[in-house]
């Protein structure tokens, strides 16, 4: 058996296992003359394995994601020897079951947790940018317009980035995709919502939620939303159609308004 047959074995056994944690294989793998590699991302966390050919040693990595992509600050949390002309598919097996109870102990599991528990202390300040760098793992396209889009513009036009670039996308991946699937989409748009800015929000509520016409897709996608969360959404649902302008002005005319009136209602006492 060829080195590539058993790469794919481990690769394809941990990318099982991480799939029940919310890992996402990415479109990354390659060989080259030096090694082979399989990439694998969360939200907060990625796992890489490679396979050093030289060295004949295939080693799991960590590192943080930032924003869609890996940090690249990896670190080996496990390493084994495999001489392709004497080791078989059970050296092979056995190295896939070593990974995936790494990437399952205890040690593995807490550093997520640390991890997952600084990106909630830092909710509410993330921007429409992180949207889109976000809803790249799951529309990979959408990396090259946000660089043309950093590229060409002061600031990151996020409402219409969303209208125009992530929108098509989304409806078409609703329309396309099963309960499993869209309950992922679910739980990270929940995570972003919830961390998110105002324009964010708005985002999520009022451009993606509110382009999908089929109830079913709409409870698949509000799955893994919070019960105060998913009020928002609906009340947003009743009002599709109406213009979406940036939060700031808004928010700045709705305070001259309502001082404004309060003003004129105490003038009336």
């Amino acid at each position: 058996m060829e080195i590539q047959s058993e790469f794919d074995l481990v690769a394809d056994k941990v990318e099982k296992a991480l799939a029940e944690q919310d890992y996402k294989r990415q479109n990354v793998d390659s060989q080259n003359d030096k090694e082979i590699t399989a990439l694998y991302t969360s939200e907060d966390t990625a796992y890489n394995i490679v396979y050093y050919k030289a060295k004949m040693r295939m080693v799991l990595r960590q590192c943080e994601m930032s924003g869609a992509e890996p940090d690249n600050n990896w670190k080996s949390v496990a390493t084994w020897l495999f001489d392709p002309e004497v080791d078989t598919e059970k050296e092979a097996d056995n190295i896939a079951s070593d990974f995936i109870e790494t990437i399952q102990g205890p040690k593995q599991q807490a550093i997520t947790q640390t991890r997952k528990k600084k990106k909630k202390d830092n909710d509410g300040n993330v921007d429409s940018l992180f949207l889109a760098n976000r809803m790249v793992n799951y529309f990979p396209e959408l990396k090259e317009d946000i660089a043309y889009e950093k590229l060409h513009y002061a600031n990151f036009r996020g409402i219409t980035f969303a209208k125009e670039k992530i929108l098509p996308l989304f409806k078409q991946y609703v329309a396309n995709e099963g309960a499993n699937n869209l309950g992922k989409l679910s739980k990270s748009l929940n995570d972003i919502y919830n961390m998110g800015d105002l324009d964010v929000k708005g985002i999520i509520s009022y451009i993606l939620f509110n382009s999908i016409e089929d109830e079913k897709k709409r409870e698949m996608l509000l799955e893994n939303f919070t019960e105060a969360n998913k009020k928002v959404i609906v009340a947003a649902f009743s009002l599709r159609g109406k213009k979406i302008k940036p939060e700031k002005p808004k928010k700045k005319r709705s305070g001259m308004f309502m001082e404004a009136l309060e003003a004129k209602q105490q003038a009336g006492k």
